[in-house]
């Protein structure tokens, strides 16, 4: 708005001041104007000066908005990155968010689950009891379907647990099957998934096939 007043303001200035060259002043280049046609002329760049004026300071005017909006919202805590999404912030009730590795860990953990047709409410602290052949081919499926690795941590870091590579979830499950939670009762199946990703021998003649 007050871009807009300043813009007329200096339009009005320069009609007068035309004007006013004309009347008063009268140099010899205008000798030959009528007054009403150099009236005509500082109308038309008076009009053109509100014209320029209001759409340029448009944008100005609009951050300069959503700068201050940002500001006052920041003492309600809400900070936030993009200018335009103050709008939209502004108008919300309640937020809930979530950014992975700052409010969490960047770690998935399985918790329940149904293995063989059995359910599992504790996926960490309790077993499961099912047959050695399940158990075998529910650990063969984890390994051989999943990129993930799991690497020991090294001997300087804080977090001794150990580090995931690879999609979060798949490594869940790669947690998962080194655990005693599946097979516990047999030490048969408890085979590293290295070892089964090794046996599976994808891509290679005679080897376990790849189905998209």
């Amino acid at each position: 708005n007050n871009i807009g007043n300043v813009g007329i303001g200096a339009a009005i200035c320069t009609f007068l001041a035309m004007i006013t060259i004309k009347v008063y002043v009268a140099p010899d280049y205008l000798q030959d104007v009528t007054l009403f046609a150099h009236a005509l002329d500082a109308f038309i760049i008076g009009v053109t000066i509100v014209v320029v004026a209001v759409p340029e300071g448009l944008p100005l005017a609009v951050t300069i908005s959503l700068a201050y909006s940002t500001k006052k919202m920041l003492k309600d805590n809400n900070l936030i990155r993009h200018l335009q999404a103050c709008e939209t912030m502004g108008n919300a009730t309640n937020i809930c968010s979530d950014k992975t590795g700052t409010l969490t860990e960047n770690r998935m953990t399985v918790v329940k689950g149904v293995f063989a047709n059995v359910m599992s409410e504790d996926c960490v602290n309790g077993n499961i009891d099912m047959k050695e052949a399940a158990a075998e081919i529910i650990l063969e499926g984890i390994a051989t379907c999943s990129t993930a690795r799991i690497l020991p941590a090294p001997k300087d870091d804080e977090d001794q647990r150990p580090h995931v590579v690879g999609n979060k979830t798949e490594a869940a499950l790669l947690q998962l099957s080194r655990t005693d939670f599946i097979g516990s009762g047999s030490g048969k199946v408890k085979v590293d998934f290295d070892v089964r990703r090794a046996k599976a021998n994808f891509g290679k003649e005679g080897g376990s096939r790849l189905f998209p």
